[in-house]
């Protein structure tokens, strides 16, 4: 699961600005579409150089060494690197500071694995995995075409409860002990900038301990957004964080929400038997998709199955259940801010995105003011402060700078900061990441919807087109007898240049690489026609959606390689 700013919020309000994400931030985010500067160099020649294009990006040696020591900078390092937050972006940071010979430490108040591993992805594909089999085991229709008999499913919710724990338990200890292995230094407490170059951490009620590093990456991740006038008890208004838990299966279950969180846990528990009412803002469900996917996605995952929703409507308040009354949502018209509608349901869930975890962590200490709680970064995940400068040695990564809020983007951050601060400039191609909604079936994207690209190509003076191949067309698919599915190519016709790919259907998010991989790599789609893919495989849906774009540009004339490997 992937936790993105979501597509629904209950009321539009005038928020603090710490810790919320935004309404007007959630298309390019939610599908990792909001552009990165490319092509820019950047100097950081002190620490009141400011963002300027054209020179060099500083370069860094992996060795601990001497700074001047002004401005309380220390003059020598306990570490060449420190991480404040050992989620999946953390982690994957730090592995690869250890790869390039960096003396790495990683700060962890709560546990290893941060969001993803403990309340997000890992425990959500537990209870994805056990309502897939529910779905296919409770389809008679689909049983009987395989010519299976199966009698009535059933399940354990403890048991399932448990699956979901026990997964989250063994990689959060893989994560731990690959670190440990490595001999990353895992320094337990929450911790705090107090200067340049300088952390302490600690436990609430003992001394803190201050280290000293040569540069520090903040990737302290998100918590659950939760707006004002709900009131979550942690019992029957519920975040995500709880219903992970599964600590009991409503009958009747409100979803505040219907981006990536609330399409998962509807995917759940109508698997599991509860009835679901989707709430959303916008004028239609799952807003953030394309929108031909997002109309099939919706005839597929919500229309036949026990889920009705109301659209264009703010959940302005919920009442959890007590003294015998059940949860109370008050809905107002989102445009007209007048009374609509009032539910009574067993639970709800909000599913209204992420929020930053950037709180305490002593950004004022170093001039840093959060931008709606995200540390402002430029596009190096470079710090930048209040004044619009870039703050020498100290970068930001993952939900914590909101550029793009899925946990293989912040592993992969991290991973380029690692390349940067290690002496080779490195800028991550945000575009090329792609994003999977592990519903059944799936969805997976990468790159521009068809409006965003159609809005790119008016700007910029370029056509646009469009390639569709089915998954009834595809023998791997007919034979697990899933034919129900599309994917889609947004292209540049003129010079192949891939903009977007869109896929529902069959391990969706499996299949989405070979086109987030050619665009990130830039192949053409005029020379990934030629790439040979294995029969019968659902790999053959990319196959054959690039073979069907018309290109006018012709094929690369040079081969990688140039003659046969062997006779």
């Amino acid at each position: 699961m992937h936790y993105s700013p979501a597509l629904s919020f209950s009321q539009p309000t005038s928020l603090p600005t710490t810790n919320y994400a935004f309404h007007s931030h959630v298309d390019l985010r939610f599908c990792g579409l909001r552009r990165q500067p490319s092509g820019f160099s950047f100097s950081t020649h002190s620490a009141s150089t400011r963002v300027s294009l054209s020179t060099p990006a500083r370069g860094h040696s992996n060795k601990i060494s001497a700074s001047s020591g002004n401005n309380g900078t220390p003059k020598s390092f306990d570490y060449d690197l420190i991480i404040i937050g050992a989620g999946v972006g953390g982690h994957g940071a730090a592995l690869h500071a250890v790869e390039k010979g960096l003396k790495t430490a990683i700060i962890e108040g709560d546990v290893v694995g941060g969001t993803c591993v403990n309340r997000g992805c890992v425990p959500s594909k537990a209870l994805l995995a056990v309502s897939g089999r529910m779905r296919e085991l409770q389809n008679e229709h689909h049983m009987k075409a395989l010519g299976l008999q199966v009698s009535a499913a059933g399940y354990d919710r403890q048991a399932v409860a448990d699956h979901a724990n026990n997964l989250a338990s063994k990689i959060r200890s893989n994560l731990t002990n690959s670190m440990k292995a490595l001999g990353v230094d895992i320094l337990t407490g929450f911790g705090t900038i107090v200067g340049p170059q300088k952390v302490k951490y600690g436990k609430v009620g003992f001394t803190d301990t201050t280290v000293t590093a040569k540069d520090i990456i903040i990737a302290t991740g998100s918590v659950p957004f939760v707006p004002k006038g709900i009131e979550v008890d942690g019992k029957t208004v519920i975040t995500s964080d709880h219903a992970l838990k599964l600590e009991f299966v409503p009958d009747w279950v409100a979803i505040v929400g219907s981006g990536y969180i609330g399409l998962e846990f509807s995917d759940v528990y109508t698997a599991l038997g509860s009835e679901v009412t989707f709430i959303e803002a916008l004028d239609q469900l799952m807003p953030g998709f394309d929108p031909e996917i997002g109309k099939l996605a919706q005839r597929v995952l919500i229309n036949p199955r026990k889920i009705d929703y109301h659209t264009g409507v703010f959940a302005t308040k919920i009442t959890p259940a007590r003294d015998g009354k059940p949860v109370i949502i008050e809905l107002t018209d989102a445009k007209t801010k007048e009374h609509k509608d009032t539910l009574e349901v067993d639970a709800a869930l909000i599913a209204t995105g992420r929020a930053p975890f950037t709180n305490g962590l002593g950004l004022e200490n170093i001039n840093v003011a959060t931008q709606r709680g995200f540390v402002p970064v430029d596009g190096r995940m470079r710090v930048i402060d209040a004044n619009g400068n870039l703050v020498p040695h100290l970068y930001c990564i993952g939900d914590a700078n909101g550029k793009m809020m899925l946990a293989h983007a912040a592993s992969a951050q991290g991973i380029s900061v690692v390349e940067q601060v290690t002496g080779r400039d490195h800028v991550l191609n945000h575009p090329s990441v792609p994003a999977a909604c592990f519903t059944h079936p799936e969805i997976s994207m990468v790159g521009l919807t068809e409006p965003q690209a159609r809005e790119k190509a008016e700007k910029e003076g370029f056509e646009v087109s469009i390639a569709k191949t089915s998954f009834k067309a595809n023998t791997k698919a007919l034979a697990e007898n899933e034919g129900e599915g599309l994917a889609k190519l947004i292209y540049n016709p003129d010079n192949g240049e891939i903009l977007g790919v869109h896929i529902f259907g069959l391990h969706a998010a499996d299949l989405i690489h070979e086109a987030s991989n050619a665009m990130a790599l830039g192949t053409r789609i005029q020379d990934i026609k030629f790439a040979v893919h294995a029969h019968p495989t659902l790999s053959e849906v990319l196959d054959e959606l690039f073979k069907s774009a018309k290109v006018k540009a012709p094929a690369s004339t040079s081969s990688p390689v140039s003659e046969p490997v062997s006779a």
